[in-house]
């Protein structure tokens, strides 16, 4: 506005109220230089002081050397500073044009932004709305007064904007579309767009709205839109294919980033993988992305949980057998999964649940690629690329005699570690966003979450990483009753994770907030297990003790 102000040839002081420092544009400082003008003008000041303070622009007489100036004063109240406009009573005539020439393409500018949106709102990079178009009220039933100089946090909590599209914005730092829902039930469909200074620092935020009533005159004109798209989808069939092999991995962390990058490049080779990484961390996804961005990609990937199959079956699901190999065997044998992982990819996940004597089995298989089915005496070669994965602490079970030292070594070609979700935070949001896409579709509902129970889920540590999130997310939708999912509707244990001074406002005893406590643990490991038993190992208590509690807690329930 002050860049703006400078090419006026009107004399413009701006004054700092927290500062009591004034300045002005270049005109102002050429007509008032000198001492005498200083003093002149900071009686001005002082004697203005009402004016300064208030909500309104007011007018006043000003008279310096024997010119007369009218004295336009306008308080800026976001800002903390008042402008004034002197102006020389003998030069209205040319003054007056400019003003009217200016407010009019301003005028022009809103009325075309009105016609176009439902609403068009500014918003500054703290939160602040700046301005809206005079029809604010209509669509969301806030005077416009009441709006400007109000937070969109404050307007998000009191459910106004519902939810918040500006305040993802300002996490995500990119344009947003997403559908909102107002206090009148009013379905919009709004926008939003980061503005950035030449720093490339958040400056502004631009957010417009829709009715979405006014989509549907739009659906002819999309058909033929179509029509014509159609005509580009066989080219555009390749780049998506290409979009979808780095895009099986959701995150925008640096720590995912390279992982990815690495992951791209160990795939060009035919060399053994090992991934580490804790549980639910996706090492299924990494090991199905370097298959896919291999040669090997058109060629099975076969995918073997080592802790998954029984350990007096493993051998014969692995390796096959042959016909009559034991009591129970088909008439026609069966091929092992290794072997229908020829001229592909085999996955071996959770390796080290493997016991000895398959460790030996299977380095031998390693070494030479042949198998030889259970049963049988003829060798066949199998051609396979090999991605072995393991959530547990291989070196120091090669210490214990556990895991042999051979088949590690073996392994341990390229090795790639899967970062747990807590020390990757900035990918939780993205996460979030995917996991409610998909099951908003796959249940055909449609929640979303607010940015204040998006904030209690990225401060959670997230133990069970990505799989105990998408557990999080799935059930919170479909047990929601809202459009808007608060944080009082995540699970108790995320909710009160970091703030534990919710807990004491409600006046309960420790023993009452150990039990809410306790409850919510083993309904969640409940859930997830389906026994007793599960739960019992899981939390390392006695099977009656978790029998006994699920009982206490939820009476009437079919606990198995």
């Amino acid at each position: 506005m002050k860049i703006e102000m400078n090419s006026l040839n009107v004399p413009i002081m701006w004054y700092q109220k927290e500062q009591n420092e004034f300045s002005g544009n270049q005109t102002f400082l050429e007509e008032f230089a000198g001492p005498e003008n200083q003093f002149l003008l900071q009686e001005l000041i002082e004697s203005s002081f009402e004016s300064i303070y208030a909500k309104e622009h007011s007018f006043k007489k000003f008279i310096r050397k024997e010119t007369e100036y009218l004295l336009l004063i306008i308080p800026n109240l976001t800002d903390s500073e008042t402008f004034f406009f002197f102006l020389n009573t003998s030069k209205m005539e040319n003054v007056f044009p400019q003003l009217n020439h200016t407010k009019k393409i301003e005028n022009d500018f809103y009325k075309i932004l009105e016609s176009i949106y439902d609403d068009f709102t500014i918003i500054n990079k703290d939160g602040i709305i700046e301005k809206v178009l005079p029809n604010f009220e209509s669509v969301y039933g806030v005077p416009s007064k009441e709006a400007i100089g109000s937070t969109i946090f404050e307007m998000e909590h009191r459910k106004i904007f519902n939810p918040c599209i500006s305040a993802r914005v300002m996490k995500s730092n990119k344009p947003e579309t997403m559908l909102q829902v107002t206090k009148n039930n009013k379905y919009l469909m709004c926008a939003a767009v980061p503005i950035f200074s030449d720093n490339n620092e958040l400056e502004k935020i631009i957010s417009y709205t829709r009715d979405v009533e006014k989509y549907e005159l739009l659906e002819e004109e999309h058909r033929k839109l179509q029509d014509t798209m159609t005509s580009y989808l066989v080219q555009l069939e390749q780049l998506k294919q290409e979009y979808k092999k780095n895009s099986k991995i959701i995150g925008v962390s640096q720590k995912i980033k390279n992982l990815i990058h690495t992951a791209m490049k160990v795939a060009k080779f035919d060399a053994t993988v090992f991934i580490n990484g804790e549980s639910g961390v996706g090492k299924n996804m990494l090991a199905d992305l370097i298959h896919s961005s291999s040669k090997r990609a058109d060629a099975p990937f076969i995918c073997i949980n080592c802790g998954a199959i029984p350990e007096h079956l493993l051998e014969s699901e692995l390796f096959g057998y042959e016909k009559g190999a034991f009591t129970g065997a088909g008439q026609a044998g069966k091929a092992g999964l290794i072997e229908l992982a020829d001229h592909g990819t085999l996955f071996l996940d959770e390796i080290c649940d493997l016991p000895l004597h398959m460790q030996v089995k299977l380095l031998k298989v390693i070494q030479e690629k042949k198998v030889i089915r259970v049963g049988g005496v003829v060798e066949k070669s199998i051609d396979f690329r090999l991605i072995a994965a393991t959530n547990k602490n291989v070196e120091k079970m090669v210490e214990q005699g556990t895991f042999r030292e051979d088949l590690y070594y073996r392994l341990n070609v390229l090795s790639l570690t899967v970062p747990p979700l807590r020390e990757r935070k900035e990918d939780i949001f993205p996460l979030i966003n995917h996991f409610t896409k998909k099951f908003n579709e796959q249940y055909e509902i449609n929640h979303v979450f607010t940015n204040s129970a998006i904030n209690y889920m990225e401060a959670y540590c997230w133990p069970g990483n990505i799989r105990e999130l998408e557990n999080v997310v799935e059930r919170t939708i479909l047990t929601a009753d809202d459009y808007s999912i608060t944080e009082e509707q995540l699970p108790y244990y995320i909710y009160s994770n970091e703030h534990p001074h919710n807990v004491s406002k409600k006046s309960r005893t420790l023993k009452q907030i150990l039990e809410d406590v306790e409850k919510e643990v083993l309904l969640d490991s409940y859930e997830r297990n389906g026994t007793t038993t599960k739960v019992a190992i899981e939390l390392g208590v006695s099977q009656p003790t978790v029998s006994v509690k699920l009982n206490k807690y939820f009476k009437g329930k079919n606990i198995k």
